[in-house]
């Protein structure tokens, strides 16, 4: 353990400790003569544990009000899971139903449906690390990889706050590959993309993207939440002339998203059911040994030095009420 004081200053009063020395807890009365007192090995052990309860109540009060802390640390911790990062759709075409309507009372929202199914998901994975980023136009952070739920439930509670703008796919999955750019490779790592849009990438991005998956070894998830009557990742064109990124982003994403050289799994949902069913499939994911570092902060120990001085002087207090008056 790494110990510190706040305020070491204070331990200048530790040589009060030696006052127990030199003072009774006792009145002291005349005696005519000492032979009259026989001292008996009790008695004197007795004496040295009522000093040492002395000594010991002002040092913790001492060391107490010093400050005597344990610095933080970072401690490597071992289990079995992965490091799962959401990527999550913030556009506004999120906040209405799989039928392209605002949610009624009774109705939910895709966002509200994917935040309780990833919220129960998480809940149910508790050996996983999890991060949460979320992009509409840009990207933004949300939560970093953690094993903390109550941080991670908060982060996808986010998802009840309106969303507002456009869809950019290419800058939240790379807001979402870079939350593992200081991780140890140690368990299964996976980007879960959800989105019920998506856009045409550069060939930059694309370059990008494909040398950032393949760089940290990340599987891919989409969930791509589509709207009904909508087109969808598997939609075939009308016409050679439709067959591009600019009229069928969702189609030509997922060919890109073919093209990885890692794991890629393609969901296309237009239900609640059917989210909960794709949720429940990623459920399935391996899970390999998971080591990651934790930092455990500042812990004070003032409390216990507190309780371990008002012990001693409760006991100091009760022997002194045992002295015999005269």
């Amino acid at each position: 353990m790494n110990l510190a004081f706040s305020h070491p200053w204070l331990l200048l009063l530790l040589p009060l400790c030696l006052l127990p020395f030199a003072s009774s807890l006792f009145e002291r009365r005349p005696c005519a003569s000492a032979e009259l007192l026989a001292l008996n090995p009790v008695t004197v052990w007795l004496n040295r544990l009522i000093v040492a309860t002395a000594v010991i109540s002002i040092a913790s009060l001492i060391t107490g009000i010093a400050g005597l802390h344990i610095l933080e640390q970072t401690v490597t911790r071992t289990g079995n899971g992965a490091h799962i990062v959401f990527v999550l759709d913030r556009s506004a075409s999120m906040n209405e139903t799989f039928g392209g309507k605002t949610p009624s009372k009774d109705e939910q929202s895709k966002a509200q449906a994917a935040r309780r199914l990833l919220s129960e998901f998480v809940s149910n994975r508790p050996h996983d690390l999890f991060g949460v980023a979320g992009f509409s136009t840009q990207p933004f952070y949300v939560s970093p990889l953690t094993e903390h739920k109550t941080a991670i439930q908060a982060a996808i509670n986010s998802m009840e706050t309106p969303g507002l703008a456009f869809t950019n796919v290419a800058k939240g999955l790379g807001m979402g590959l870079s939350y593992f750019r200081d991780q140890p490779h140690t368990g299964s790592r996976v980007i879960v993309l959800v989105s019920d849009g998506a856009a045409s990438l550069d060939h930059r991005a694309q370059k990008i993207l494909r040398e950032w998956f393949e760089r940290y070894r990340v599987s891919l998830y989409w969930f791509f939440l589509r709207t009904e009557n909508g087109l969808g990742i598997y939609s075939e064109p009308d016409t050679p002339q439709d067959d591009n990124p600019r009229v069928m982003p969702e189609r030509h994403l997922h060919k890109f998203f073919n093209t990885l050289s890692v794991p890629y799994h393609a969901y296309e949902v237009d239900t609640v059911e059917s989210l909960q069913a794709s949720i429940a499939e990623l459920d399935e994911l391996e899970s390999l040994p998971l080591i990651y570092e934790e930092k455990i902060p500042r812990q004070s120990l003032s409390v216990w030095l507190y309780s371990l001085a008002l012990m001693g002087i409760l006991l100091l207090i009760a022997v002194k009420l045992l002295e015999k008056k005269s």
